[in-house]
């Protein structure tokens, strides 16, 4: 027992106290928040320049191509099987394949009916 006596008195009795800390309190939506370094926009320098390119080559080719309108249409399951393996075989996507397969067979029909 003497010994923790000792002890804390060559310790100095009670540790210090940590400083209490104050957050960033709440804000309301309208309230325009103070400039900070983490706000700051970021220079396009620093932006990924292969991602912006990638989206820039996505957008081209949606505007190059027509307008893609989703219909809903309910198509046989087995169909739908068999165009998404020969998708992921070609590495390509499902919309791809179901577009390519629809050209084909209205140029059979205006070849034929022509």
């Amino acid at each position: 027992m003497a010994d923790k006596k000792d002890l804390a008195s060559l310790l100095g009795g009670e540790p210090p106290k940590p400083a209490i800390r104050r957050g960033q309190g709440v804000r309301l939506s309208t309230d325009v928040p103070a400039e900070t370094d983490a706000q700051a926009p970021v220079p396009a320098e620093t932006q990924n320049s292969e991602v912006a390119e990638t989206q820039k080559r996505r957008n081209a080719e949606t505007q190059n191509s027509s307008q893609r309108i989703n219909r809903g249409y309910a198509l046989r399951e087995d169909l739908v099987h068999e165009l998404r393996q020969l998708a992921v075989r070609e590495k390509r996507k499902l919309y791809e394949v179901m577009e390519e397969a629809l050209e084909q067979y209205l140029e059979r029909r205006k070849s034929g009916a022509g």
